[in-house]
């Protein structure tokens, strides 16, 4: 039996114990019986006033509940944005998203001749690619961006916060400059990037955030007291926005590369290089591929969240605290 939305309200809190955002809508079918019902968040955006669809019953701890179900012919392409996607990790990340028919915001602060071949990469899987300018760091620019985003894709389902840099020395030896930096691109950019596009997910009901951090912050490591406070305040942000902004529908999930086979990576003295890949039970770099492929796996997983997965070639477990 079809019915109609007559009047909807969204709640924008979540109501206990269902711990889920929804709309409630008064709905009416062709005999003129009336029904409150719930709708879910996923449908945010796309109810109003006459969408019909079907009234399914739900479980739930105070028994079964109607819940409506629109008939959406809308058909959407969903939209990725990369932080820091112009080469290595994070150009890797938005090509596999093009690969599986994501449209692709590539923010960064470089756009120069290898952004263009990132660009013209994604384009070639049949999907649009965009360039925003994003410092990560600044407030005003990362909401510009994200704005400038949303104009131009429509939409974002997914955020990747992938931008970092390292500014590495011992602590004796490292500035204050140098633990700001760090600190300010790494965690600062990935709260930033994440309030920004808060409300845009509110509103499409749901997404997924994807937070690149290392297996530096949960192992530590020498000369590297800037970077693993950064990598590992990644986790703690990644577990807390997991609980807070899952009735939202929206999942953070963490992801902690070992050495990647990246500039950052290879700038490292071979020694050290050599040391490490002695002591891992794989021996040798992983690759930027990899990573894109897991954090592609971690968004199409709806069972993932507040969890932070390794893919390190076991350096973890080859570590003393292991």
């Amino acid at each position: 039996m079809a019915w109609r939305v007559r009047v909807f309200s969204e709640l924008y809190l979540s109501v206990e114990p269902h711990k889920s955002t929804c709309a409630i809508a008064i709905v009416e079918n062709e005999r003129g019986e009336r029904l409150v019902a719930r709708v879910p968040a996923r449908y945010f955006g796309k109810i109003k006033q006459g969408v019909e669809g079907e009234v399914v019953e739900e479980w739930s701890v105070f028994g079964k509940l109607p819940v409506f179900i629109p008939r959406v012919q809308e058909e959407y392409r969903r939209v990725a944005l990369v932080t820091g996607g112009s080469r290595g990790i994070g150009a890797a990340i938005a090509l596999e998203f093009a690969k599986h028919g994501f449209d692709v915001v590539v923010a960064d602060i470089v756009q120069d001749a290898e952004t263009e071949k990132t660009l013209e990469a994604i384009r070639s899987h049949g999907v649009r690619a965009f360039f925003v300018y994003m410092d990560v760091s600044k407030s005003e620019s990362v909401f510009k961006a994200v704005d400038e985003a949303v104009k131009l894709a429509g939409r974002i389902d997914v955020l990747v916060n992938n931008a970092g840099i390292t500014k590495d020395t011992y602590l004796e030896r490292m500035r204050e400059e140098d633990w700001d930096a760090v600190i300010n691109v790494n965690l600062k950019g990935a709260f930033l990037c994440s309030k920004a596009v808060l409300p845009i997910m509110k509103q499409v009901g749901g997404g997924v955030i994807v937070n690149i951090s290392s297996i530096v912050g949960l192992l530590g490591n020498i000369a590297q007291a800037n970077y693993a406070a950064s990598k590992a305040g990644l986790i703690g942000l990644t577990k807390t926005l997991a609980k807070e902004l899952a009735p939202y529908g929206i999942r953070v999930v963490a992801i902690a590369p070992g050495f990647a086979k990246t500039r950052m990576a290879l700038a490292v003295p071979s020694a050290i290089l050599q040391e490490y890949m002695r002591r891992i039970p794989i021996p040798r770099l992983v690759e930027p591929e990899e990573i894109a492929k897991l954090v592609y796996h971690v968004v199409e997983n709806e069972a993932l969240n507040g969890v932070v997965i390794p893919i390190d070639l076991g350096t973890t477990i080859a570590s003393p605290i292991a």
